[in-house]
């Protein structure tokens, strides 16, 4: 056997095993900031267990810090509950649309659940209707905490949310109300489309938001 073909065929080898190694990177979620997370398989969708906790986009971008969300309408931005950096660790952090538009927000190799991706895994659990019990976590939220099951494993919980820079940073809904950005955009008009789980029902709810609004983010694998 040639040196040449020897040559090309370790070249081979090695592209192979680059690639599949890429692919295991990917299936265990980390984020720009090296956080990992743990993840459920659902039917065909592989999901993010917790919401989403970077400071970074996934190319190493820093997402500003809004404390006053002042740039909430114009700019990626994030900011904690509250402004207290404690919540970051039970309901992750809340984003406003150009930071989930960005494209770079999730994992390399996930992206922030899209509308089709929530409205899939609700088919699993009854639809839209009833699958907000299996998907709420069984403690925080507020009582009666209506058709709670946790049976999906996905916890989701009462995360709240940021009113748009209009508001000036107002904080609303913890323990009662769970928001989340889908990287669907909104139809007619700027922002996207966002899901509700709340405290007193057992439905998943969505309707269009505008950018300036301040939620948490779920990942699904590509």
């Amino acid at each position: 056997m040639s040196k040449k073909l020897l040559f090309t065929i370790f070249a081979a080898l090695l592209l192979l095993n680059s690639c599949k190694k890429e692919e295991e990177d990917y299936s265990i979620p980390v984020d720009g900031d090296g956080n990992t997370y743990q993840t459920i398989v659902i039917g065909t969708q592989t999901w993010m267990v917790g919401n989403l906790h970077t400071t970074h986009l996934n190319d190493g971008t820093p997402i500003e810090q809004d404390v006053k969300w002042e740039n909430a309408d114009i700019k990626p931005v994030f900011c904690y509950y509250d402004n207290n950096s404690s919540n970051k660790s039970i309901y992750g952090m809340l984003y406003n649309w150009y930071a989930v538009n960005s494209g770079k927000l999730a994992p390399k190799g996930w992206h922030v659940a899209t509308k089709q991706d929530w409205e899939t895994l609700a088919t699993h659990y009854g639809g839209l209707s009833k699958a907000g019990g299996a998907l709420k976590a069984l403690e925080i939220w507020r009582e009666p905490n209506t058709g709670a099951t946790n049976s999906s494993r996905l916890g989701l919980l009462p995360t709240g949310c940021c009113l748009g820079s209009f508001e000036n940073g107002i904080f609303e809904g913890q323990g009662e109300i769970g928001y989340w950005w889908t990287s669907t955009p909104a139809m007619g008009g700027a922002g996207g489309e966002m899901m509700k789980l709340s405290y007193n029902s057992e439905e998943l709810q969505g309707n269009g938001s505008g950018p300036d609004f301040g939620y948490a983010v779920l990942c699904v694998k590509d």
